[in-house]
Formats: C-alpha cells, sequence, structure tokens
C-alpha cells in the first residue's frame, strides 16, 4: 500500500496542534485557587479571658486590670456612701483611691465591700491616668466623661421578670439654645401598641452628670417598670433631659435669675412643647410632675416656684437655694411667691440624707415655701448625697404621682 507522505506529515503536525492545545486547556482548568491569606493569629495573654468586675452573692466586687508595665493602679468606686453607718472618714479615703495588687501575670486587682443591692460608677488610675474597665461593656455617661458601671442585684431596681417600658435617646432642634439637644424618654409598658394618653414626670439630673445617668447609674427605668407591675405606681411618661446647655461645669441654673437661665427656658419652651406635641400625653396641671437631685432639685425649685399651678407634683431630691441665692429669689419672685395659682400643687416632697451636703440648704429652703403658703412634705433618710439615696428617693416620690 502507498502512502501520501504529504498527507501523513499533515496529520501528525494537526494531532501534535491538538495534542498540545488538549494539553494547555486542562493545564488551564485544573490550575489550583489561589491560596486564601492566613488567618490573623491574635496572641493569648492573661487579659483574653480576664473577668472584671466579679459580683459576688455577698455584696462583694472583685476588680481586675492587666496592666504589665504599670507601676501603680488604684480603684476609685462608688459604694461606701451606700453602706450603713459609713462615716466621711470611710467615704472620702474610698474617693482617694484603693490601691490594687499586681500578681506576676500583670493582673492587678482588688476586691471592696459588701455593698448594698444597687449601681454603682467606678475608673481605674494607672499611673495617674483615668481609664474606664476595658472588660467592662457597662457604663453610665458623664457630662462630661464615662465611667465604667457595676450592678449588685437584690432590691426594687432589678430587671425583672415583668413587662417593660422602652427608653428613647431624643433629638430635638432647642430654639432656645440654637442648637441640637438630647434627652432620654421612658415610655411605659404598652405604650406603642396602645392608644391611651398618660400623665408626664420631668426627672433632673445633678451638676456633672447627664441625661443618660437617671437610666445607667439611677434605674429609673427598671424602678418604674417593677412599680408599675406591683400596681403602685400609674403608668407614666418620664422625660429625663440635659440639664446642663454645655459641656461646661455651669451652676448658673441654680441661681435666683430664672428668667435669664437658659436651661429653664429650654425646659419650658422647648422641651415640655416637644414631648407635648410628639407623644400622647395628658397636657395639664395634674398630669405634669417635676422633680430633681441636686442641682435638678433647685432648678425643680426654680422652674415649679416660677411657674406656679404648672405642675402639681414637685419633687426635690438632696437640694435647696444657697443662702445668698435664696434671699434673692424671694426678693426677685415675690409675685410668683404670692400667687393663688400655687395652690394646684397637690405634692411637694423634699428627702435629703442626714450626712447629705445638701442638708444645710433644705431645711431653710422648706421654711420659705412654708412662708408663702406651700405644704411641703419632710422626708430624711440616712446617708450621704449619693445615688443609692436618690433611687430610693425616686422609689417612694413615683407612686404618690397622678
Amino acid at each position: 500500500m502507498r502512502v501520501n507522505r504529504s498527507a501523513l506529515l499533515l496529520t501528525l503536525t494537526f494531532g501534535a496542534l491538538y495534542s498540545l492545545t488538549g494539553r494547555v486547556a486542562g493545564s488551564q482548568q485544573a490550575a489550583p485557587a489561589p491560596a486564601a491569606p492566613p488567618m490573623p493569629v491574635f496572641p493569648v495573654t492573661p487579659n483574653t479571658n480576664l473577668i472584671s468586675p466579679e459580683v459576688h452573692p455577698d455584696g462583694t466586687v472583685m476588680f481586675r486590670l492587666w496592666a504589665p508595665d504599670a507601676k501603680d493602679v488604684k480603684l476609685s468606686s462608688e459604694g461606701e456612701e451606700s453602706v450603713a453607718g459609713a462615716t466621711q472618714e470611710h467615704v472620702m479615703a474610698a474617693m482617694k483611691g484603693v490601691a490594687m495588687t499586681k500578681a506576676e501575670d500583670g493582673i492587678w486587682s482588688t476586691t471592696v465591700g459588701p455593698y448594698p443591692a444597687g449601681a454603682y460608677r467606678y475608673t481605674f488610675t494607672v499611673d495617674g491616668v483615668s481609664t474606664n474597665d476595658p472588660k467592662n461593656a457597662a457604663s453610665s455617661e458623664s457630662l462630661s466623661s464615662v465611667r465604667s458601671l457595676f450592678v449588685i442585684p437584690g432590691n426594687f431596681t432589678d430587671v425583672k421578670d415583668v413587662p417593660h417600658g422602652n427608653v428613647a435617646v431624643v433629638y430635638y432642634q432647642s430654639k432656645t439654645l440654637s442648637t441640637m439637644r438630647r434627652m432620654h424618654i421612658y415610655l411605659p409598658p404598652g405604650y406603642e401598641q396602645g392608644k391611651g394618653t398618660y400623665p408626664v414626670f420631668y426627672l433632673l439630673h445633678g451638676g456633672g452628670d447627664s441625661d443618660d445617668c437617671w437610666t445607667s447609674v439611677g434605674r429609673a427605668n427598671f424602678i418604674l417598670d417593677n412599680l408599675i407591675a406591683e400596681g403602685t405606681a400609674k403608668p407614666m411618661i418620664v422625660v429625663m433631659p440635659a440639664g446642663h446647655v454645655s459641656t461646661q461645669m455651669n451652676m448658673r441654673s441654680m441661681g435666683a435669675d430664672v428668667a435669664a437661665d437658659p436651661f429653664s427656658n429650654d425646659l419650658m419652651n422647648d422641651v415640655i412643647p416637644y414631648v407635648e406635641g410628639h407623644y400622647r400625653v395628658i397636657a395639664d396641671a395634674e398630669h405634669r410632675a417635676l422633680a430633681g437631685l441636686s442641682m435638678g432639685g433647685v432648678q425643680t425649685l426654680n422652674v415649679a416656684v416660677t411657674h406656679p399651678g404648672y405642675f402639681a407634683y414637685v419633687g426635690v431630691f438632696s437640694s435647696g437655694w444657697f443662702p445668698q441665692v435664696r434671699t434673692e429669689f424671694e426678693q426677685k419672685q415675690m409675685v410668683s411667691l404670692q400667687s393663688p395659682e400655687k395652690s394646684k400643687v397637690k405634692l411637694f416632697w423634699f428627702g435629703v440624707g442626714k450626712l447629705d451636703i445638701a442638708m444645710p440648704n433644705n431645711g431653710p429652703t422648706m421654711d420659705l415655701v412654708k412662708k408663702y403658703g406651700y405644704s411641703p412634705e419632710y422626708h430624711p433618710s440616712e446617708g450621704f448625697h449619693a445615688w443609692n439615696n436618690w433611687r430610693d428617693y425616686l422609689h417612694d416620690f413615683a407612686p404618690r404621682l397622678f
């Protein structure tokens, strides 16, 4: 058989090309996927699973901080002021800081207490620098800082298995101050699902704190949840505005010239109209309450007395006019003090601790309002100018409203 050499050569050439193309295609299909980038490896240190704070059943609390290079660490914590029988010396010593002990692994620790049930704020001071607890997400916001927070369970401030209200963080435009402002508003259980109207309680914080404090360290929302569930307090909206008008510590709103006070004007001209325009409230004196602690107590006095008949329920927690302000207030606000509208005030409630720094101002302030026909109730308590008392006062005051 004779073979055409040209045809054979052509066949072999096409075959070789086809084979080569197949191998190339096969090699492309079989190419491995790019390797995934390596996962980052985080070193395991004594800080990795560190627990702080550790609240014990007996009310003692252990704090830990991993700071292997630190030379000196102290704990500055609330709590000592709430202990029964605590003296001024004990409280002042605690405010200066409790020394923490360093272990070989670089963990500093100390245990304090036992403290009564409640919420308490604290910070660490590391080689002279104040810092929060990096292992604790719970915090409480003040005027210009944030502190870590711990809770010892066991009283009326606990989160219980009851219907819970919601706390809204609300921003509003203040025409008085020409700026955006913030407040916290507690809406009672069932508000969102219902159509009913509610009374309103305006609750003011103290000097150096913020509108966050009554719900963080003050536990106001849980106190109200539990009182409403027990049937001892009526469902109500609680409005907690910012008592300072800037991030600077300014006590101007504790003076006697209420008409020129930015906070008082913001409360009356912006906060209350906003609340009454955006929420289902009963907008009359019978269904308005106003209370505050310390600086907020003076703000409460100033607003309530100069707007006679506007609030039927008034609460003053650990507060009172300073002597010079009290004299000036009586001189400047005589018309308001003598107004017959003050008869609409159903409750004028005063609470103060026996070791409270506000105690010297409390009695003379009650004497002044008595002089002009008010009938204040006096509720003395043990202890200091501190949140354990203010939570107690709210717990006692709220069931008296509406």
